[in-house]
């Protein structure tokens, strides 16, 4: 039988990872943002590297940067980006039961160069990963500080868009269209995938496929629109074609303008969303379902990995980069496991997919991202990644 075909649009560029970056010193609060939207630094959120300039009146790579990392060069650049990161994760779990694709759009410099040798380090195909000339690559300067919020550690992102303002819905070809899973990661990075995710999102139900969408701080409309929730890409028909959301916390409640996890959750199955899961950070994660792909799975709460807490307060190093994208990873590999499993080829079958047991996935890949820096793991070997996260899913 053919492998499971996943094919991801979104998100992928260098990451660049400072850390011990201390959010509590003073130069971190010279640049934190005073209102909402405001360009401004906030642990935890995204902003955009001409918006932290326009807010500060300093330049980011001579002024800025310096100055937050006493002058230090990255501790490690790597791989980024919520749906090629996913994707990776995904390709080294799920490794015999599917092929996986990735569908972008990045720069010919040199920042580039760097990011196809890392990439083609990694099982997944990237044949559709097309080239903007004279354009930059996106990337995004991670600074993490392990200290904050009780030693759980966070991440603040500066992002620089390049060669992904380019890219255009009608240069994904249909091949991605065609695949048994089909993956947005991150597409508020991505500014004109996002403006047309209704349409691409429909095209795929049409076929008969399963829609995934793992989300990213929309930081052009929390900028646009501040006091209000932010929109699913272009408008709330998204969420109808959604067959399973991925969100953290923060991202849930700006997009659903509630208050509390409970309360969005209610707001995403009432737009039409068939299954959600909510990420946040070292708590536990949330997850509802009520549709005829994943049943119904009343909305409760799941455990982070006690092993992996465990671990890092022993000591364990490495740093919370990309927790959120190998989650996504996670639930990824396990429903396209649960689809080979079940003999299928499409998910065109009325069999029931297990989302606990995605959950359960989602949580162990995320944990052990925080034992590495950067959030792509490099396997050495075919198989080295699922090895190791099979121990820590069977402390699980």
């Amino acid at each position: 039988m053919h492998k499971v075909r996943i094919s991801g649009v979104g998100c992928c560029l260098m990451d660049r990872i400072y850390d011990k970056v201390d959010f509590t010193s003073e130069i971190f609060r010279k640049y934190l943002s005073k209102d909402a939207g405001d360009g401004g630094l906030e642990p935890g959120k995204l902003t955009f590297e001409e918006e932290l300039e326009r807010f500060s009146g300093d330049s980011f790579e001579t002024e800025i940067l310096p100055k937050l990392t006493d002058g230090r060069k990255a501790d490690k650049e790597n791989i980024g980006g919520p749906c090629i990161v996913a994707l990776i994760n995904a390709a080294q779990i799920a490794y015999k039961e599917s092929e996986v694709f990735f569908y972008g759009c990045r720069g010919d410099k040199e920042v580039g160069r760097d990011l196809m040798q890392k990439l083609s380090q990694t099982p997944v195909d990237l044949s559709h990963y097309r080239i903007e000339r004279s354009s930059e690559t996106a990337s995004t300067s991670v600074l993490s500080d392990p200290n904050y919020d009780n030693g759980h550690g966070e991440r603040t992102f500066v992002n620089t868009i390049g060669a992904s303002w380019h890219y255009l819905p009608e240069e994904v070809d249909e091949s991605f269209y065609d695949s048994d899973i089909c993956v947005f990661g991150g597409t508020a990075l991505v500014p004109r995938i996002h403006q047309g995710l209704s349409s691409m999102l429909r095209k795929v139900k049409e076929k008969g496929h399963l829609t995934i969408v793992n989300t990213v701080y929309d930081f052009l409309n929390e900028k646009e629109n501040p006091s209000q929730r932010w929109p699913m890409g272009d408008g709330d028909e998204a969420y109808r074609f959604i067959d399973l959301l991925i969100v953290d916390r923060e991202e849930a409640l700006r997009l659903s303008g509630s208050k509390d996890i409970p309360t969005a959750i209610s707001f995403f199955a009432e737009k039409g969303a068939g299954a959600v899961l909510v990420t946040n950070g070292a708590r536990d994660v949330y997850l509802w379902a009520d549709s005829p792909l994943f049943g119904k799975v009343p909305m409760q709460t799941l455990p982070v990995s006690a092993a992996v807490g465990k671990a890092l307060k022993e000591g364990c190093k490495g740093d919370s980069t990309g927790c959120g994208d190998n989650f996504a990873g996670g639930v990824i590999a396990s429903v396209a496991t649960q689809i080979f499993n079940c003999k299928q080829s499409t998910v065109n079958s009325k069999q029931t997919l297990d989302l606990i047991e995605s959950t359960k996935w989602g949580i162990v890949s995320g944990g052990f991202a925080c034992f590495y820096y950067g959030g792509t793991y490099i396997e050495k070997k075919e198989g080295e990644k699922l090895t190791l996260l099979q121990e820590l899913y069977d402390q699980y």
